[in-house]
């Protein structure tokens, strides 16, 4: 009876540890960019490896995420001097900081431009965010609305 309680422990304890293994390789290795290839005779994306022409990153559908390159890019037509530290620094405002103490995060697709600025003016006093703080959030939701799929 002692030998089939010690190896049924022995059973649990390894399925425990495989579970545990399984679960952190898969949050682990998890793209953060899914790559999609649009096919003209199908009304679905469908997931590819190499970037072609007709290809685009499936980054979120609430426009919430880390911005890069092509972000600072496109800000940087309106905004000139923005860095990507600063989108970061926004980003991280808007997702970690001062906006969700009260709120869910908002989808930034949701709103227009004009929106979006009464919409920051008015939750940086609400929040009690110093004028850089307002304006590096301001400038995430802006590259991320000037890079907004149609």
């Amino acid at each position: 009876m002692k030998t089939y309680k010690v190896t049924f422990i022995a059973i649990v304890s390894i399925i425990i540890v495989a579970c545990s293994t399984m679960k952190k390789n898969i949050t682990t290795y998890a793209p953060s960019h899914q790559t999609y290839t649009l096919d003209s005779s199908k009304s679905l994306a469908t997931p590819t490896t190499p970037k072609t022409a007709n290809t685009f990153l499936l980054k979120s559908t609430n426009g919430i995420y880390e911005p890069g390159i092509e972000e600072l890019k496109a800000i940087q037509l309106q905004y000139k001097e923005t860095t990507l530290q600063q989108l970061k620094y926004g980003y991280a405002i808007y997702t970690e900081g001062a906006c969700i103490k009260c709120h869910d995060a908002l989808n930034i697709y949701e709103y227009s431009e004009p929106k979006w600025k009464i919409i920051v003016d008015d939750m940086a006093i609400k929040a009690k965010i110093s004028n850089e703080q307002k304006d590096a959030v301001y400038k995430y939701v802006m590259a991320i609305k000037a890079t907004q799929p149609k």
